[in-house]
């Protein structure tokens, strides 16, 4: 089973926004995923530091049993310690959480790495 995580700007479930500001957003919808269809979803309120929590929205990923991230995009920090904790990174998401979904199961969403990461306001 995949674990997906969509950053989301509402509780809106697949339904919500995507944060285009990965660093910033308020909701993660964590999505199990198997044999090409949704099992479950759940939303959870981020625990970042820029939202007032107490971690990177890398570590409260990584710790939230997310394999695979969707997002529009991030810093390139952010990719590399998503990937060394073993989490799949794909880059170029919009839309709802759903649309995001369907994109990467269609294989439109690009893996991230350093020459797609974004670099403004990033070291």
């Amino acid at each position: 089973m995949v674990v997906v995580c969509v950053p989301s700007l509402d509780q809106g479930g697949l339904k919500g926004d995507i944060s285009q500001h990965f660093g910033k957003t308020p909701y993660f919808v964590l999505i199990k995923w198997e044999d090409d269809q949704i099992k479950s979803y759940e939303i959870m309120d981020s625990k970042a530091k820029h939202v007032g929590g107490n971690m990177t929205p890398g570590e409260f990923i990584a710790g939230s049993g997310a394999n695979t991230l969707l997002c529009g995009n991030l810093g390139p920090k952010a990719v590399q310690m998503l990937q060394r904790a073993g989490i799949e990174v794909y880059v170029g998401a919009s839309g709802t959480v759903i649309e995001a979904l369907q994109s990467w199961e269609e294989g439109k969403l690009k893996l991230a790495n350093a020459d797609n990461s974004c670099s403004e306001g990033h070291d």
